[in-house]
């Protein structure tokens, strides 16, 4: 396995961090967005406007869960990075 500098471990740790963070942003949004639709009118569903919300809201929170699916991945093998090397991705040791 290649070693791996504590600048790359953190740089890992940032990238999962911010995969499963702005996955899960995402899924809330488009979840709200969701459920907001269905407070429109039948009129305003049908409108031109509204006519492909579901669908595309539906494949935003598919890309999604496959973004913070990639990050838990990420952190996992960062993980394993960190046992088989013996560092961590924390520089003080403290920082969750």
């Amino acid at each position: 396995m290649k070693q791996w500098s504590i600048g790359e471990l953190q740089a890992l740790r940032a990238a999962w961090r911010f995969m499963v963070g702005l996955g899960s942003l995402a899924i809330i949004v488009s979840v709200g967005l969701l459920f907001l639709y269905l407070n429109l009118s039948p009129e305003q569903k049908s409108s031109d406007v509204h006519k492909h919300d579901v669908m595309t809201g539906i494949i935003i929170i598919t890309v999604a869960a496959a973004i913070v699916v990639t990050g838990w991945k990420l952190r996992s093998y960062l993980k394993k990075c960190e046992r088989e090397t013996g560092q961590s991705s924390k520089p003080f040791g403290w920082i969750p």
